[in-house]
């Protein structure tokens, strides 16, 4: 179970309430529980999948956490006292309830939470560890390429592809063509963009895939929570309503045609990269190896791009030798 999944079936309802104070080991340079026991049973905590305050003024003070027997616990720290300012915490911990498994669940709540719409997204959702709408993005856009390629037949040799971000869709791509930077069939100019640029080897064209503007209608109370997220301020009902947004931006976009979620213009084709043997030279700034394409050649000295940086950003007046 991952974290989307647990936050699903908080919304769903689909716990058992436990609501038992519990002794909490918690480890203060960390800060967060590692941990309880319940039932005469010390449980080691070895995942926290979110931490969120359950009072808005207070210090976070709640764990949803993955258990050494792989069972999901909200477990929260419950302050005694009305001065959110003092510095002594007095209080207890109280084990407040656990997800259910799947085992528990029948098939279609397991779907609901899952949210598994057939088994090409599956592959693609098992890869990257969840589904989310940048996910679903990716998988369009290869849907929408695979179909615009197949038009005159099958293509032939391997798709190259130009990715404007490093989102999650990338992993979409990865999974569903086989490119990546490994085997340099995936270049990532990282402009945040939702921009996709195919081509196959021998082809007479290549094309690019833009996002449109996309109105969720759901923006404002996205952004909202989003800050709250960020800034350490959300309470376990702003996780499980921003887990139901991005719920319901995956089913719009599950439910959409690629061509009402893309614009496409024709580009020329991309120069297909041979791979050649890797050479790596030694840096004259901190001695490691750099592959030579990335290396920067300065007063007759091979750098690094950091250590190049280095010099760069101490001005022309210093002494390099």
């Amino acid at each position: 179970m991952n974290v989307a999944e647990a936050l699903r079936s908080i919304r769903y309802d689909l716990l058992e309430y436990i609501q038992k104070k519990v002794n909490v080991d918690f480890d203060n340079a960390l800060q967060m529980p590692v941990h309880f026991t319940y039932k005469r049973k010390r449980h080691a905590i070895r995942e926290i999948f979110a931490r969120f305050r359950t009072q808005s003024a207070r210090h976070i003070n709640g764990y949803l956490a993955r258990a050494d027997d792989n069972e999901v616990y909200f477990l929260y720290f419950h302050f005694l006292g009305s001065n959110p300012k003092s510095k002594l915490n007095a209080g207890y911990w109280v084990l407040s309830f656990r997800v259910l498994d799947d085992r528990e669940l029948m098939t279609l709540y397991r779907e609901e939470r899952k949210m598994l719409i057939n088994m090409t997204l599956k592959r693609v959702v098992d890869f990257h560890g969840h589904l989310c709408p940048e996910l679903v993005i990716g998988c369009k856009a290869c849907e929408y390429a695979q179909k615009l390629l197949s038009e005159n037949g099958k293509p032939e040799g391997r798709i190259s592809v130009i990715a404007e971000n490093s989102t999650s869709a990338l992993d979409a791509i990865q999974v569903l063509f086989g490119a990546t930077p490994g085997n340099q069939y995936l270049t990532i100019h990282d402009f945040g963009k939702h921009n996709y640029t195919f081509s196959v080897k021998n082809g007479q064209n290549g094309f690019r895939l833009s996002l449109k503007e996309l109105n969720y209608a759901d923006e404002d109370e996205y952004e909202t929570l989003e800050e709250k997220i960020i800034r350490d301020q959300a309470c376990l009902n702003d996780l499980v309503q921003f887990q139901g947004i991005l719920d319901d931006r995956v089913k719009r976009l599950l439910a959409s045609c690629p061509e009402e979620l893309f614009t496409i213009e024709n580009v020329r084709p991309m120069r297909q990269i041979t791979e050649m043997p890797t050479i790596y030279l030694s840096c004259w700034g901190c001695g490691q190896q750099v592959l030579k394409s990335k290396a920067i050649e300065f007063q007759e000295k091979i750098y690094c791009i950091p250590c190049f940086q280095g010099i760069a950003s101490r001005g022309p007046k210093q002494n390099l030798q």
